[in-house]
Order: C-alpha cells, then sequence, then structure tokens
C-alpha cells in the first residue's frame, strides 16, 4: 500500500495558493471576524477503533500546521464512504505501522467534513520532528495531479482559523507540507538479502522493543568499497564470518551502508541483531562498511546512513526520539573508529548517556 503520508507538488501548491501568508510564517487569521465552526465527525460516529496510547502535544498551541494527502486514489464526497476510508487509515496506521492510533489529528473528506483523528490535543505520527508541536491534517485522496475540490480546501482554511480561535493553534502559525518537513518521495535505496546473495538465516528473534528506541552505529574494520559489485562481495563476506567463524544465525547488522551510497539488508527491521550484547533486543545495527579509525566515510555513505535512519523512523521501525550511539559506548571496543565516532557526535540524536 502506498505510503498514507506523502504530500506531493500538487498540495504543496495549494497550500501556497489557500494560506500564502502563513506559508511565510505571517498570520492569515482575523480575530475581529467570526469564526465559522467546520463540521467534525467524531471518533464514535465514524467508528474509529479505541486507541492504544495517547501522548499529550508538547507546545500548545502548536506553531505548525502540516498537511497530508492520503496518497492513494480513493475519494469520498459522502460521509458513509469518508468514514470507510478513515478506517481504513486507521487500520493500516495501527495493524501494519504498529501506532497508538490513526497517525493524523484531522482528517479531511471531499464532501466537506471534518473526521476527528488524534484531535486538538494529543501528539501525532504523521511528521517525525513535527509530531509534538503541529496539527497534522490529511485530505482523503491522491493529488499528485489535481487538487482537492472546493469543499476540502473550504473545510482546511475554516478547521485552521477554528484551530486558531480556540486557543490550539498558534495566532502565528506557520502551514507547511509534508514534503517541506522530510522528503517523502525519496526513499534510500536498500539492497534487499536476495540480491547480495545472501544464505539463508538460521534463527532470528524478533526486537523485544519496536520500534527501536536506539541506533548503534559500527564500522566494519575492513577495506571499504565503492562499487556494488564489491560492496556485496564484502557483505557476504561478513556473513560467512559471523555464521560460519562465529556460529551467529545470520549477519550481525541490521543494515550494512557502502560508500557506493548503497544500503544493504542484513536482519532488516524489527529483528535483533548480533552487534552490541546489551542492546540487540532494542536496537537497530547500521555497519559503515570500511576502517574509518582516521578517516570519515564518503559524502554517500554518510547520506545513506542518515537517510536510512530518517526512513526507519517514517516506518514506525525506530522511535522518532531514538538514541544515537556509538559500539563503544555500549562495550569496550574502538568501534565505529575514531573519526566516524567524531563524526556521529554531530548528528541528530547522539548522547553521551548510554
Amino acid at each position: 500500500m502506498k505510503s498514507f503520508n506523502c504530500v506531493v507538488f500538487v498540495v504543496y501548491v495549494f497550500i501556497s495558493f489557500v494560506q500564502p501568508k502563513n506559508v511565510f510564517g505571517l498570520p492569515s487569521f482575523n480575530a475581529n471576524v467570526s469564526t465559522a465552526i467546520p463540521n467534525i465527525v467524531s471518533r464514535h460516529d465514524w467508528q474509529a477503533r479505541p486507541a492504544t496510547g495517547h501522548e499529550l502535544l508538547k507546545v500548545t498551541p502548536t506553531p505548525y500546521v502540516v498537511v497530508h494527502h492520503g496518497g492513494i486514489q480513493q475519494y469520498c464526497h459522502d460521509e458513509k464512504s469518508c468514514s470507510k476510508i478513515v478506517r481504513s487509515y486507521q487500520n493500516h496506521h495501527m495493524s501494519d505501522n504498529g501506532w497508538e492510533d490513526i497517525g493524523y489529528n484531522f482528517i479531511i473528506g471531499e464532501d466537506g467534513n471534518v473526521y476527528e483523528g488524534r484531535g486538538w490535543k494529543f501528539t501525532g505520527a504523521h511528521a517525525p520532528g513535527y509530531n509534538n508541536r503541529s496539527i497534522g491534517i490529511c485530505i482523503i485522496g491522491d493529488f499528485t495531479h489535481r487538487l482537492p475540490n472546493e469543499a476540502a480546501l473550504k473545510t482546511l482554511n475554516t478547521l485552521i482559523d477554528y484551530g486558531v480561535s480556540k486557543g490550539s493553534i498558534s495566532y502565528n502559525y506557520h502551514v507547511v507540507g509534508h514534503r517541506q518537513v522530510r522528503q517523502t518521495e525519496l526513499r534510500p535505496n536498500i539492497i534487499p538479502r536476495a540480491e547480495w546473495g545472501a544464505a539463508r538465516a538460521s534463527s532470528v528473534r524478533n526486537l523485544a522493543k519496536d520500534p527501536a528506541p536506539f541506533v548503534v552505529i559500527h564500522h566494519s574494520d575492513s577495506d571499504s568499497c565503492t562499487t556494488r559489485a564489491i560492496c556485496q562481495a564484502r557483505v557476504r563476506s561478513f556473513q560467512n564470518h559471523h555464521m560460519n567463524n562465529k556460529g551467529w544465525g545470520d549477519i550481525g547488522y541490521n543494515f550494512l551502508v557502502g560508500e557506493d551510497g548503497n544500503i544493504y539488508e542484513g536482519r532488516g527491521w524489527g529483528k535483533q541483531g548480533a552487534h552490541s550484547k546489551s542492546y540487540n533486543s532494542k536496537s537497530i545495527g547500521i555497519c559503515m562498511i570500511g576502517n574509518f579509525n582516521h578517516h570519515n566515510p564518503n559524502a554517500a555513505a554518510v547520506k545513506a546512513a542518515q537517510d536510512l535512519i530518517e526512513y526507519g523512523v517514517s516506518l514506525g521501525k525506530i522511535e522518532e526520539n531514538y538514541t544515537l550511539l556509538g559500539h563503544r559506548q555500549t562495550t569496550q571496543t574502538d568501534c565505529p573508529g575514531d573519526s566516524l565516532y567524531q563524526l556521529i557526535q554531530t548528528w541528530p540524536h547522539w548522547s553521551s548517556n548510554q
């Protein structure tokens, strides 16, 4: 199923058209004008599943409104069909992504109704980095090639103005498209196990904590690689060593990154690695192929690793507030090399605390 979370060019354009001042951070709300109240269909009325948990927004009123589209070609023009689609969004987010609830705060249909998601008070799961300081609004449908209808656009404006009037959205709010806070159209290039010639794993357990609260960075302490063929050979050799010499059930890492800019699937998402004993059950282990004691990985490898982490967050496989560690922080080792260790201390979420 295509991601529900991406916002494409047409939606970005309509944000600029509908709320031009707010794109530049200026208020469009007029406190002297009576604010219309949109028709909000309650969770009860669209037959929502009970949420498994909630976290209050950290910043209220919120300074941001993040606009999404559904990303699939399902449209609706009446409450019954819109409610059905909203339920499908919630089922996908909870059952497939493992989230506590539907990701959005509100959903808008081309019937002109607003459908209550997480509402005004609770943190959404729609834009990592912005979830706890924004209201996430999704318009049902795929708006890659056309705008939502007039009813949906009008409701979007009305809902935002209503949020300002009730103190849930800041008077000086910013409206942004999801692609402005995340490059939703760009996914890292992950080479699956079958393509690099992986041996079949003999035993791998699921993570005890999923999404993973930790990301642990390693280096392979080997020669690096700048072509896919050589990187694949390196990864196969690592797997052979881990399984045949160490007796592990598979290659130790969840993912490996080459200086060819590719990511090589190891144990993958949601699986315990064998890379950092006390963190295997609660982390994603990423190995940078090469020895990085005296120099950093090249720009392609650094970008791939950072993109992989962000992608994991967007999939719900890494906690939004994850902690980034170097291998040496978890055990007595020089890994991930002096230079790489200094580098990752500049990355988001690195912590000196274990």
